[in-house]
């Protein structure tokens, strides 16, 4: 789903929260032009680049969980951010998903409700290390 530039500024961060980043900063890219594309009835092109976020917001947030997983501070600052860039693109995914034919609406359908999920997940950690929030809904 990745054209090589984007992968390479991915893979070329070693350390876990430039890597992180680096999935959000592209994701955050991909989101915005599916919105741009969905707006000028592009909407195969608009699927493919909403797809490619969901994709690097699930890739994010297994990333940190991972290789974080003992360092509980980076790990936080981390997810904060997979929270903050789910919330703010929430809008334009919403947008996105509505102007996709039903067919397609359905087929992103199970994805966004993952992200929703992964940003649940990470308010749940952030806040009551993992106590507050029922995700099982």
């Amino acid at each position: 789903m990745l054209n090589e530039m984007e992968k390479q500024s991915i893979l070329k961060e070693q350390d876990p929260k430039p890597h992180v980043d680096s999935a959000l900063k592209i994701a955050e890219a991909r989101i915005k032009n599916a919105f741009q594309l969905a707006q000028e009835n592009q909407l195969r092109e608009a699927s493919q680049d909403l797809d490619a976020y969901l994709a690097l917001i699930v890739y994010a947030d297994t990333y940190a969980r991972k290789a974080l997983a003992s360092k509980n501070k980076d790990r936080n600052h981390c997810l904060k951010r997979i929270e903050q860039a789910i919330f703010k693109q929430s809008r334009n995914m919403e947008s996105v998903k509505r102007s996709l034919p039903l067919e397609s609406r359905e087929a992103v359908e199970p994805q966004i409700g993952k992200v929703k999920k992964i940003r649940l997940r990470a308010i749940n950690d952030l806040l009551g290390g993992g106590e507050v929030i029922n995700s099982s809904n």
